[in-house]
């Protein structure tokens, strides 16, 4: 049986020895008691003396009754003390005079467990065998522990002495190794050095370390082969980049001489616009006057105003600075967005801002005489006159660009349905007849643009006549995404 088990064993026999003599060492009645009874007398008894016999025998009988009660009540009631205090009551006397023989012992009753003395030692000597058994049981861990430690340290010494040794074998067999080759000793100089007196393990060594030279002799050659091989390959790599480059750069080269320069896209966009029924519509869009673009819906108003642009900012150098419109990303942002415009008013707030905005701009602009370009876009601009918080920036932006706009060199271009005192500023009849340019689109079912235009007015022929409610179509090609892709690397034919 081994030591855990035995120890288990001792103490659970200590603990049930102990559990034992607990159990016999408690009693319900662990002393000696004194049965007694307390009969005290009647008082009645005093008037038995009495002459009259009548009234004694009377007090007699009431005095049997009242001794009756007290018996009943006292002295047929079981009491008891300790049997040592009752010994004590009867050495000393009565410690209450006044109660006479009132007090009287029944009997003694002894204690009911005997063996109380011997419970409470086998509790005292579970305790102590608990106590014992567990103290040799740590102790012996302990040294168990210490055992298993010392060997542990033992077997880790073992093991460093086992490879120093085996790294002092093997640094002697180097060394003797290196004497061999400082001597210039070879295969069949072992023999020699056997005579003189070396083991067969020293010469063994000494065996193996010269084949060990020689694979590493015969991997380096192989490295060195290898070596060559990939520098070889690296070199034909960089020669085989360098063509490659040489090949890319002249595609490239020749590819940029077939690409049109900006220049030629300029030119050859301008040469379609004077090509066009005698060059009106290029000299719409290079004249400076204010452009506005009038019609019913569906007349494709808001995308030739985007072509217009387009071209103003690729052929003239002029970029959109400031674009007006209460749907500039709803329906129209799919123009608009090409525009690529600096300043940008949608809601009402900024629209009315926007507008106080451009007429101090224009003002700042003409005191300073500048030398760029840019451009101004405004759509929709009839009912911005309804909108109370747009309604007094707008007629005094209407006043101001009939002239104004021309000399702060900003190109304007207008979106409106109509062009009269209504949709416009009572009073402006004239400047707007002289001062702008008005080109009326149509449609012919409220959705498909035509290519039919009308020059209401502003513009002049060769010989400087009016041109009024003249007829003239505008080119296919015009459309906002087609100019900007013509820029952009999509082809445009310039002959539809």
């Amino acid at each position: 049986m081994s030591k855990n088990k035995v120890e288990l064993s001792a103490i659970f026999i200590s603990a049930v020895v102990g559990i034992t003599g607990f159990c016999f060492s408690h009693s319900r009645q662990p002393y000696p008691l004194a049965q007694i009874q307390f009969c005290p007398k009647s008082a009645n008894n005093k008037q038995n003396i009495l002459s009259d016999k009548k009234k004694a025998k009377k007090l007699k009988y009431y005095d049997l009754k009242a001794q009756e009660k007290l018996d009943n009540k006292y002295c047929h009631q079981p009491r008891y003390v300790l049997a040592e205090e009752w010994e004590k009551y009867n050495s000393y006397g009565s410690i209450i005079p006044y109660m006479g023989n009132t007090i009287s012992l029944v009997r003694i009753i002894p204690r009911d467990n005997p063996l109380q003395i011997y419970g409470n030692i086998a509790t005292a000597l579970g305790l102590w065998g608990i106590s014992f058994t567990l103290l040799i049981r740590v102790n012996r861990l302990k040294r168990s522990d210490y055992q298993l430690g010392e060997e542990e340290k033992t077997t880790a010494y073992y093991n460093w002495q086992q490879h120093r040794r085996k790294r002092d074998i093997k640094q002697h067999s180097n060394q003797l190794y290196t004497d061999i080759l400082k001597d210039g000793l070879t295969q069949e100089d072992l023999q020699q050095r056997k005579e003189l007196g070396l083991t067969d393990e020293e010469n063994e060594a000494i065996k193996n370390q010269l084949q060990l030279e020689d694979y590493l002799k015969s991997r380096a050659v192989k490295h060195s082969e290898m070596d060559k091989q990939i520098s070889s390959n690296l070199l034909d790599k960089h020669k085989a980049e360098k063509e490659i480059d040489k090949l890319q750069s002249k595609k490239s080269s020749q590819s940029n001489i077939n690409q049109p320069s900006d220049k030629q896209l300029v030119n050859s966009l301008i040469e379609a616009l004077k090509s066009h029924e005698e060059g009106w519509l290029y000299s719409i869009i290079k004249n400076a006057k204010p452009l506005w673009l009038i019609g019913s819906q569906g007349s494709g108003k808001t995308n030739t105003a985007g072509a217009i642009a387009l071209i103003r900012k690729y052929c003239f150098d002029a970029p959109i600075y400031q674009l007006i419109d209460r749907h500039a990303t709803g329906e129209n942002w799919e123009v608009w967005k090409l525009l690529n415009a600096t300043l940008k008013a949608e809601s009402e707030e900024e629209i009315g801002q926007s507008l106080y905005d451009a007429t101090d701009r224009w003002l700042q602009r003409i005191k300073e005489k500048p030398s760029t370009k840019q451009q101004i876009i405004i759509d929709e601009f009839t009912n911005l006159k309804k909108i109370d918080s747009c309604k007094d920036a707008a007629m005094k932006f209407f006043s101001m660009h009939l002239t104004d706009t021309r000399k702060a060199k900003e190109f304007f271009i207008g979106v409106n349905h109509y062009f009269t005192n209504e949709s416009t500023v009572e009073g402006t009849f004239e400047a707007r007849k002289s001062g702008t340019i008005q080109l009326k689109k149509f449609s012919a079912n409220g959705e498909t643009p035509l290519s039919r235009v009308q020059i209401v007015h502003g513009l002049v022929d060769e010989n400087g006549n009016e041109l009024e409610e003249v007829e003239r179509t505008l080119p296919a090609w015009l459309e906002a995404n087609k100019i900007y892709g013509h820029f952009n690397g999509i082809e445009v034919n310039f002959e539809g």
